[in-house]
């Protein structure tokens, strides 16, 4: 074994000493004065900057020039230039052999598979450069190398892969790269290099184990810098940024398809770290995956995530995330996640969320959302929420949000900016619909107020009442309705409502509800003025056991046509005809 040092460290500390003999009466203190300045510069020139010792010593730069010389000789040059210890074996090695070479700025990995064109391993440990002969292996080809741009430096995070088997390399901080290709083939043996703002992919056809590959930038694109900005506000969902996978997935632009894929977790599966650019037609995910699509089926034990479309059945026991386009069954046992369109059902158990259009149905046991149009259904358990056009349905228990429905919206709220069809609901507000603020009386109360909101095929009513009278305690009314308004004439409409209202004196302390149907009539005076009137049908049912009910009329006398009582549950009725009228704004 053959070690090449750069000099015997203790041999040049006793030389230093005798260089003190040369002043032989100077006293002792100014030897050790010329001592330590001469140490000094021996420690200028034996110690590389702070710089070189953190740069790896094959990712050292080397300049040099050699006309038929012995590569034993050039390795004695390359130890003082790299400041670094070549170890090998002289009977392994030909290093009698005479090269002819220059290198201009050259890394000393690159240098050293020139010389020795790729038939030497190369190891480093600390500063030592450790050579070994390859061993022959037909069958498996490592292929290293480096990714430059048109300056000679080193580009990083490039994606470095060969299209049969998928293996691949992502370069590091210095441009390198290196991975192991079983059973290359003889023949279309190729590698292929992306990386994000350079040039289109760049096809090596040559079946060499050490490669110098140069890139070129693209130009910038002003046109395209928006869409750009876009883009990117898609990519939240990858897997990590800082990952190889992640790396090639922006680095690489052709699409590569295979029949079938299974891995364990993203980027750990047959489609190794170029997961992201292959599009499978089926594809299982024992707890998760990542690919560029899927067309006919795809199951995760916990999630699955696709770049681009996916299509026919994607199921998940956690959720689903799709870059593109869905058509078929989406079904999630969290939450479905799509940055496209969806053509078919999105099924989940907490949410459903997408930024495309939608046609057919979202079914989520919470939350529905769409960023674009729905054609279809939305049915949720609390809320739908859709960002535009809504044709179809939109059914929920609590809240219903659409622009321009065609269609139907069910929940305990509604809101839309305009409806072709009916809101059902406790409040629904149409924002180019019905609003009227009524200002009446009837046979019970002399003041009341009504907000009205929907459409005139539907609307909900929201009212209060008071009768002023000098009295410990005041009488009040609250209550609930709902109502239809077709139109008779140019100015005159017809009012169906049915309503709810309690009555009570002071505090609400007992059961005083007075039922009511009304039919009657809408005259348009103006635009945002009219009158109405009509006449009632009126319930009333009270707690028959409490004795403080305020009295009914005091201003009119309708006659009470029926009353009944239900004395095993403190229950009694009341029935009259009564009117009611009044002016309308808005």
């Amino acid at each position: 074994m053959i070690q090449i040092k750069s000099g015997s460290v203790v041999k040049d500390v006793f030389k230093l000493w005798s260089i003190t003999n040369l002043f032989p009466r100077a006293p002792i203190w100014r030897k050790v004065g010329i001592l330590l300045c001469c140490s000094y510069l021996f420690c200028t020139w034996l110690i590389p900057p702070a710089n070189a010792q953190d740069i790896p010593v094959l990712e050292r730069k080397v300049t040099f020039s050699a006309k038929n010389e012995r590569i034993d000789g050039v390795l004695r040059r390359l130890s003082q230039e790299a400041r670094c210890v070549f170890s090998y074996s002289s009977s392994a090695l030909d290093v009698s052999r005479t090269i002819s070479k220059s290198f201009k700025d050259r890394p000393l990995r690159e240098v050293l598979e020139v010389i020795f064109e790729g038939e030497v391993q190369i190891k480093e440990k600390g500063v030592y450069v450790i050579l070994t002969r390859k061993p022959p292996s037909p069958k498996d080809v490592v292929v290293s190398g480096y990714i430059v741009d048109e300056a000679g430096q080193g580009i990083r995070d490039a994606t470095v892969y060969e299209p049969i088997s998928l293996k691949s390399s992502t370069t590091n901080q210095y441009g390198y790269f290196q991975f192991e290709v079983k059973n290359p083939a003889e023949e279309n043996f190729e590698l292929i290099v992306n990386k994000k703002d350079f040039s289109d992919t760049l096809l090596v056809e040559e079946k060499s184990s050490f490669q110098r590959i140069f890139l070129k930038a693209d130009d910038v694109k002003f046109d395209e810098f928006g869409k750009n900005l876009s883009n990117s506000a898609k990519t939240f969902w990858a897997w990590t940024k800082k990952s190889v996978g992640f790396t090639n997935l922006e680095n690489v632009k052709d699409t590569i398809h295979r029949d079938f894929q299974i891995s364990f977790l993203p980027f750990i599966g047959t489609n190794r770290k170029i997961s992201g650019s292959v599009i499978n037609d089926y594809s299982i995910n024992i707890l998760g995956g990542f690919s560029g699509g899927t067309t006919k089926a795809e199951l995760g034990g916990l999630f699955n995530i696709n770049k681009g479309d996916v299509k026919s059945v994607q199921l998940a026991g956690v959720f689903n995330q799709v870059g593109g386009k869905v058509k078929g069954l989406q079904m999630a046992g969290v939450i479905n996640a799509n940055l496209d369109s969806v053509d078919g059902a999105q099924i989940a158990s907490v949410g459903n969320f997408t930024t495309g259009e939608v046609k057919g149905l979202q079914m989520a046991g919470v939350l529905n959302i769409t960023t674009a149009n729905l054609q279809g259904t939305q049915l949720a358990g609390v809320a739908n929420f859709t960002n535009r056009d809504v044709q179809g349905a939109q059914i929920s228990s609590v809240l219903n949000i659409g622009r321009n429905v065609f269609g139907t919206q069910i929940g305990l709220f509604n809101y839309s900016d305009s409806i072709s069809g009916v809101p059902f609901g406790l409040i629904s507000f149409v924002r180019k619909g019905y609003h009227k603020v009524e200002i009446g009386a009837n046979e019970m109360l002399p003041i009341n107020i009504s907000l009205r909101s929907g459409t005139r095929s539907f609307y909900n009513m929201l009212f209060a009442g008071v009768r002023p009278e000098q009295a410990d305690s005041t009488t009040w009314a609250f209550g609930y309705g709902v109502g239809t308004s077709p139109r008779l004439g140019k100015k005159t409409f017809l009012n169906i409502e049915l309503s709810a209202e309690q009555m009570n004196k002071g505090n609400v302390l007992a059961l005083n509800v007075i039922n009511r149907a009304y039919l009657g009539f809408d005259y348009q005076i103006s635009k945002g003025f009219g009158i109405y009137a009509g006449p009632t049908l009126n319930w009333r049912v009270y707690d028959s056991s409490y004795t403080d009910h305020p009295e009914l009329f005091t201003y009119a006398s309708p006659k009470i046509r029926s009353e009944k009582t239900i004395p095993i549950d403190n229950f009694a009725s009341q029935f009259w005809i009564g009117f009611r009228g009044g002016v309308r704004f808005f």
